[in-house]
Order: structure tokens, then sequence, then C-alpha cells
């Protein structure tokens, strides 16, 4: 290879080219195959991409690459660019900015998307991170309406730098510190396909994306925000990096490999969470043994409890949370004692499993006593309950209420207030509804979710148990009989998609 050649492959239009092709080409590798007959006509799988278009200079340089790609002999890989310009509203620039963005990709002959999004000023987690997530929820939005394949974002080495530096000041773990990812799945984006998040230049600096900036001549726009030392993205950028750089040249180098070595870390320690979550699988769905986890070293019961709620899509709480996660399950020995809110669930015992379970939202007391007037439908909403009370028709030599008295009688739905005892088998006696629950298996934390029906002041249905046999009219002198049913809204743990008659 002559000099002039070498030259040219590390140029930086060169490297940032090349960083953007294998990208594009691992995803369409991870495409499903097209059928014979597509292959035959286009012997790839072309992806549909999607790219955050800021207008400053980063994102332009990367979309200037993706249009110059799309127009080469790499027009076959890539199906369509769309850019997407985020209006945050939170610049009196911003307006110019949209503008801007029409103008360029005008001349990029890109289609450009423009999404205003609402960002709360006084946002608990902060107005920056309220932003980014808003433009993330944009981008899904228009990435799920144009069926993309992946969003690219111009995130570079610098960027990542920063991110680390924020994680490590925060205290977060090894993936936390991991900072960015070079591409991750998002959702699935269509019948067959998955969303990618891809950042192809977090291998290159800020400055080598400006040399390009500047060969290519192109306009950006600037964000002012960008110079405000109260955020801490630009305290660390503009007042902590430039002396590192002055005291220690080819730094960021070398900070960039101690970052990949601690996400190659993470990624061990997620591989060992997940075989871990499946060492102590419960037996019940998606839960977790509890002695079996606590048999772990400590280090791996919260590695393995980060795993597990990972799978349920919970972010992993900080270290201390998980510990007193940890000290409950050793420290009580019941399910009414262990509970846990993380992240919109309720971590519960279950017998011998540690669960996850929508947190009782059902409104207590006088709601949840309800009056019915059943007319022979075949079936009754209750709001209050979230679910339904089905009256299904019984069979001629089914068991089942007398119709008419159910008809005709004062019929109620009421929460338990304790002591309450129905009879499920004509061979044993009453039994109290605490020891039937615990019986069958129903939770405590769920048992409140489940109604009573009383017919002229006495338990005739208990949800999730049965009916009371004594309640059961004779054939001969009721050939109308019914049988109820309760379905919760959402599936209960310990009844399924559907409750009946146990």
């Amino acid at each position: 290879m002559t000099h002039k050649k070498q030259r040219a492959a590390t140029s930086p239009a060169a490297r940032l080219t090349l960083l953007l092709a294998d990208t594009i080409d691992t995803i369409a590798d991870r495409k499903p195959a097209a059928s014979v007959e597509q292959f035959c006509l286009t012997p790839v799988n072309p992806v549909r991409i999607l790219v955050a278009y800021s207008g400053g200079k980063d994102s332009t340089a990367l979309v200037d690459v993706l249009a110059r790609l799309k127009k080469t002999a790499y027009k076959n890989v890539i199906e369509s660019v769309t850019a997407v310009h985020v209006h945050h509203g939170l610049s009196k620039m911003a307006d110019e900015w949209v503008r801007h963005a029409e103008e360029q990709c005008a001349k990029w002959q890109i289609p450009l998307r423009v999404e205003r999004v609402y960002v709360p000023q006084h946002s608990a987690c902060g107005i920056e991170a309220a932003a980014r997530q808003a433009r993330y929820k944009a981008l899904m939005k228009v990435a799920r309406e144009l069926n993309s394949d992946a969003i690219f974002t111009a995130h570079h080495l610098d960027d990542r730098i920063e991110t680390f530096l924020i994680q490590w000041i925060r205290g977060a773990g090894p993936e936390g510190l991991a900072a960015i990812s070079p591409v991750r799945m998002l959702e699935s984006a269509g019948d067959d396909a998955e969303l990618v998040l891809a950042r192809p230049w977090l291998e290159v600096s800020s400055n080598e994306i400006a040399a390009y900036v500047k060969r290519a001549k192109l306009t950006w726009v600037e964000d002012d925000s960008n110079a405000d030392t109260r955020f801490l993205r630009n305290l660390i950028r503009n007042d902590i990096l430039p002396p590192l750089d002055a005291a220690r040249k080819g730094w960021r180098a070398a900070a960039a490999r101690s970052i990949t070595l601690v996400a190659q870390s993470a990624e061990i320690l997620s591989n060992l969470g997940e075989d871990d979550c499946l060492h102590c699988a419960g037996d019940k769905p998606g839960s977790l043994n509890i002695a079996k986890l606590l048999n772990l070293g400590f280090e791996r019961q919260a590695n393995c409890l980060r795993a597990w709620l990972g799978l349920s899509g919970i972010r992993s709480p900080s270290h201390a949370k998980l510990s007193e996660i940890l000290r409950q399950l050793r420290q009580t020995h019941a399910d009414t004692k262990m509970s846990f809110r993380i992240g919109g669930k309720e971590l519960r015992r279950w017998g011998v499993n540690l669960v996850l379970v929508d947190p009782v939202t059902a409104p207590r007391g006088a709601e949840l006593l309800i009056a019915l007037e059943w007319k022979g439908e075949e079936s009754i909403a209750l709001a209050p309950w979230a679910g339904v009370l089905k009256f299904v028709r019984c069979e001629a030599d089914e068991p089942g209420l007398d119709a008419n008295l159910l008809r005709e009688g004062k019929l109620e739905v009421r929460p338990r207030k304790g002591g309450e005892k129905i009879k499920l088998y004509r061979l044993r006696p009453s039994r109290n509804l605490k020891h039937l629950f615990q019986a069958v298996g129903v939770p405590s934390f769920e048992r409140s979710k489940l109604p009573l029906v009383w017919l002229n002041d006495r338990l005739v249905y208990a949800a999730g148990l049965g009916t009371d046999v004594r309640m059961y009219a004779d054939p001969v002198l009721s050939p109308e009989r019914v049988r109820l049913v309760w379905v919760p809204d959402k599936p209960l743990l310990a009844l399924g998609p559907a409750e009946d008659d146990l």
C-alpha cells in the first residue's frame, strides 16, 4: 500500500465512513433472512435507518456520511434514511434550528420529521434527563410508525468518557460505568424485526468529527446551553477534561480502553446473573427460590437479583436497596411481612418463592361494597374490583345457584373483613377463608383483590375458592341454575388468566 493510500485510509472521512458501514452491515446481518424470491433480486436485507439530527456538529456529520453512503454502491444495503429533529422548546433558537434542519435535509435529499415534545422545567430527574427521555420517546415513536430497523445517534468517544465520569460520580456499578454501548436492542419494531439503537462512532473523538465537518464544509448550529456549566456534563466537558488534556496527552484513548474493560466485566456479570437466575428459578412462573438465592454468596445474591429484575424490565436499584431486600428475605418468613416497592412493582414472598406483583391499588371499604341487580345477563363488570363476575348457565345435572333467587334476592359484593367461613365440600365442615386461601396457595397480598358474593346476607361465593355447597339448588325444583365465575382484568399469580370454581 502506498503512503498516499495509507493516509487516505486513516483520514477522518474514511474512518467515519468505515465505522458507519460496518455498523449497518452488522444490523443487516441481524435482520431475518429475506425470501428466496427477494434474495434473488437483492442479495442483502436492506436497513431502514432513522437518524437523530439536532443540527449540531456531530449529528450533521452523521447525516452527511449516511447521505453519501446512500448514494454510493451501498444503496443496496440502505433501504431508507429519515432524519428526525426533536424540538424541545427549551431554547429561543429552537424554531431557527428547525428551519436550518429543513434546509440541510433538502440539500441532502433526505426526508425530515420534526417532532415537538414537552419537557417539564422542574422534573425530579433534572431537565437534561427529562429532555433525553422525551427525545428518545419521540425517536421511538417515529421508528414504530416507519417500521425502522435502527435509530442512529452521533455519540462519540468524548461523550462516552463524559458519561463514564458522570456515572462514576454517582457511584454506579459496572453496568452503569460501561457508559454507552455501540449497538443495543430497544424493542420489537415489526413482525419479525427488532429495533436497534446504534452509535457507530464511539471510538471516534470529537476532534476527528470536527475535522471531517471542516473538510466537507458543512454548516451546523451551536446549542447555547452547551456552555452552561450548571449542567454536570457541560462542567466536565468545559472545565474538567481540558486540564487533563494538557497534563497527559493521549489519556482519552487509555480511558476508552478502561471503559471497554469495564463493559466486558459488566457483560460477564450479566451472564453470571442470568445463569444464577436459571439455577435459582422457583416453582412459580417468573419466580426465584429464596433458599437457593440465599445459598449464593452475598455479592452473587445481589447480582442475581439485578439480573432477575432486569428480565422483568426493572432498572437495577442501588446497592443499598438490594442489601435491604436481601436483609428482609433473610429475616422474614411469611408473605405478609415481606413487601418492597421497586420499579412500579411489589417484591413479595410467595411461600418459598420471591415474586414480582402489581401493587394493590383497589379501593377499600365502602367503595368495594356493591349492591348488584342481576337480570339474567351473562356477566357484570365490577370496576372497583378490576374484574368481571360471570353467571354461567348450568347443564342439566351440574350443581349451581337458583337463578330466580339471584334475581329476586339481596345480592351484594363485599370485601373480606376477617373471620368469614365457607363450605366448599359436602363431606367436610365449613372453614375460615384464610385457611382455605392458604391451602390452595393464594398469597396474602392477593386475597384483598378477590371479592366475596353475598345473597340475602349469606356468603355464597368466594372468588379464588368457589361456591358454598349448601347454597346449591335442587336440579328438579330449580331447573334454571347458574354458577359464578370471577375473571380479573389482569391475571393474578395464583389464579392464572381466569378463575373458576375450585
